[in-house]
């Protein structure tokens, strides 16, 4: 009776006896960016002209570009953009 119950669970999972694994599985390479060169190009030129601005405008009015224009929402948006064409 007993060996009966053991070979039971063993069977169902619970042993080590056909145990299998619940884990995800696991990532074996991640993928090259694309058009790297491009995105840095025109984020690099972004940069410029926002600092050519800044260099124009009083302190509150640089403080206002630098608040609402947010950079790494520009490169975000540009990454998107560049992937486009």
């Amino acid at each position: 009776m007993v060996a009966r119950a053991i070979f039971g669970i063993a069977k169902r999972g619970f042993g080590l006896l056909g145990r299998k694994s619940k884990s995800s599985p696991v990532i074996n390479s991640v993928k090259p960016g694309k058009n790297l060169k491009k995105k840095r190009d025109v984020q690099d030129s972004v940069v410029k002209s926002k600092d050519k601005t800044i260099a124009v405008l009083n302190e509150e009015g640089k403080r206002n570009v630098r608040t609402n224009v947010k950079l790494s929402d520009t490169n975000k948006k540009i990454a998107e953009i560049v992937d486009k064409k």
